[in-house]
């Protein structure tokens, strides 16, 4: 919708809104999304679908875009992100959930406009955040643009967090209010299986994006992300390892780089590598997958949290800290198999299939860093909270 459309709509819906109140009376609106409206997945998913199964008394809406692709495959109730519903049903809703920000999910533009903001500061507003807090660091802005970005957290009445190395860089590096941040686990943890090893033998690959990379000017079948990959999965003692094991690498490109999937798959000559399609489910490819390899993505703290081995394959290590960072000391703080070079890749992930996937030790005392929660409560824990919070205004 455009942009326009959505603030005739807000306009339109803040007219008639005194007109349609007696409606609304009464009524435990909730309003839940995630990612833009592009996409059905994450933490806002999986917090959705326990409030459908669990809490009835709750009146609860899945905000999406008009022409996302899974639109017609959400359960229970959905509102069209934008229209005249959409504002309406934040006009009167009691609390709204987000895992980006209010406005890229659930209500478009409305925390900047002046006089009807004040729907935004009277809604309870519980952020979940799309990641764990570990390998990438929040870009620095301009002033103005920190200044608001910072306003708008700080409205935030409830933000959850998966440990205190987490929570501690909410409040002290993003300036979150400390009374917000609550550690209560990721509702999307919940669907991992704990200390099980899934049927058959999966790797997932998923590298995350590079934004020198996508936006910048050198050709990306030249640039060293593209031959760092394909020397490590056209690698002819990984493939013959991988085809005698019988293993599979399902490489997963980033959703901001999969405009260039077909310069890697065209070029792939191994017979156990498997490519995801953009709109495949992540989470079911996660939990069914018997380890991980990665470079920086988020993804790792899932592996992690299902104690799954995990192998860091950082080629760019260094023009990575330069251009990102990581709240992770790259230096001095990874964990499981890593490695900086293919030749080094080859040979931990060899190792890793021929020991049969062990988790290293290092990893399974990171997980005590990484999590307070470990028992697929999280869900729970985050709606209990959001009650006592409500109660307590």
């Amino acid at each position: 919708m455009s942009k326009i459309n959505a603030l005739i709509n807000m306009i339109i819906s803040y007219i008639i809104y005194p007109f349609k109140k007696s409606e609304f009376k009464n009524r435990n609106i909730w309003l839940i999304g995630g990612h833009a409206g592009d996409i059905y997945d994450d933490n806002s998913k999986f917090l959705y679908e326990y409030i459908l199964r669990n809490h009835k008394d709750v009146e609860i809406y899945w905000v999406i875009n008009k022409d996302s692709k899974v639109k017609d495959k959400i359960p229970g109730k959905t509102l069209i992100k934008g229209s005249l519903k959409n504002y309406l049903y934040y006009y009167n809703a009691k609390v709204i959930v987000f895992s980006h920000a209010p406005s890229a999910d659930i209500a478009p533009y409305n925390f900047a406009v002046p006089v009807l903001n004040k729907f935004h500061k009277r809604v309870f507003k519980v952020f979940l955040n799309h990641g764990a807090i570990s390998f990438k660091k929040r870009k620095p802005m301009n002033a103005k643009l920190k200044k608001m970005i910072d306003n708008l957290m700080k409205s935030y009445n409830m933000t959850t967090a998966i440990s205190k190395f987490e929570r501690d860089i909410m409040v002290n590096e993003w300036k979150m209010r400390d009374d917000a941040v609550c550690i209560v686990g990721s509702a999307r943890q919940d669907n991992l299986p704990l200390d099980t090893k899934p049927e058959g033998k999966n790797i997932l690959y998923m590298p995350t994006w590079r934004d020198w990379i996508k936006f910048g000017d050198t050709e990306f079948t030249q640039t060293e992300y593209f031959k760092n990959i394909m020397d490590f999965l056209n690698d002819k003692r990984l493939n013959d390892v991988l085809e005698k094991n019988d293993v599979n690498i399902k490489f997963y490109m980033h959703h901001l780089m999969h405009e260039f999937i077909d310069d890697i798959k065209s070029n792939i000559t191994g017979k156990k590598i498997i490519f995801l399609d953009k709109d495949v489910t992540v989470a079911d490819e996660i939990t069914s997958s018997i380890a991980n390899i990665t470079d920086y993505s988020g993804v790792a703290i899932d592996f992690l949290y299902m104690n799954r081995p995990i192998l860091f394959y950082q080629f760019d290590k260094e023009k990575y800290k330069d251009e990102v960072d990581s709240y992770i000391d790259l230096d001095k703080e990874m964990f499981g198999y890593v490695a900086y070079n293919k030749d080094e890749a080859v040979n931990e992930l060899v190792k890793l299939i021929e020991c049969e996937f062990k988790v290293k030790q290092n990893q399974e005392d990171a997980r005590n860093k990484f999590f307070r929660y470990n028992d697929n409560n999280n869900c729970e824990r985050i709606y209990n909270t959001i009650l006592e919070k409500l109660n307590n205004i």
